[in-house]
């Protein structure tokens, strides 16, 4: 009976163990596939090497009178070309913006027409892309890196435009995706959010 006894505890001592080490694996699994080890420093030279992406895009601008909300699709080959289509609202769907050779080119799709859309406001400026973030970052006299809440914020200033005074960056610190790149005046109002919904790099 006594030996039945110690097999039984035996036996429960070895599952316990099991589990346990079951747990501790599954932890460090998660923790290697989602996290990363990589200092600001690197993280910065990571970002700052995008040379091309394709995202879907939300983005909401803010002037003196209303605010206004868009959706695009951008493909971006730098310096080659850029370019992003707009699939929300239904005024502005299929309208695209073009970059090429230094050119910007506006087309509706759908009509198969050209044509300069002055009422959209940032929309067709180059500011849009994350590559132009980037570009101005490197080039800024005027950046910072710091890590808040998870996330890494890349933040540079242009004093030569009034109206794009400023750009902000938020990285998700475990995937080193961009969340959100937001662009203030020289007031330090934010005039253009940008919300990263689906992004690939280096394409």
């Amino acid at each position: 009976m006594d030996k039945l006894i110690k097999i039984v505890i035996l036996i429960v001592i070895i599952c316990s163990v099991l589990l346990l080490l079951k747990n501790l694996i599954k932890t460090n699994y998660k923790n290697g596939e989602s996290g990363n080890n990589k200092s600001i420093k690197e993280i910065e030279e990571y970002i700052l090497n995008i040379n091309s992406y394709k995202a879907k895009i939300k983005v909401t601008v803010k002037s003196n009178k209303n605010v206004n909300f868009y959706e695009f699709e951008q493909q971006v080959k730098f310096p080659q070309s850029a370019y992003q289509i707009a699939t929300s609202p239904e005024s502005l769907a299929g309208v695209k913006f073009e970059y090429k050779d230094g050119k910007l080119e506006i087309t509706n799709t759908q009509f198969n027409l050209s044509k300069i859309y002055e009422d959209y406001p940032y929309v067709s400026d180059n500011a849009m892309f994350l590559t132009s973030f980037l570009e101005g970052y490197r080039s800024s006299e005027e950046k910072e890196i710091i890590e808040e809440n998870e996330k890494i914020i890349m933040t540079y200033k242009n004093k030569k435009n009034k109206y794009n005074n400023e750009q902000k960056l938020y990285i998700n610190k475990s995937t080193l995706e961009p969340e959100n790149l937001q662009i203030y005046d020289v007031n330090n109002d934010c005039k253009v959010d940008i919300v990263y919904n689906e992004i690939e790099f280096n394409i």
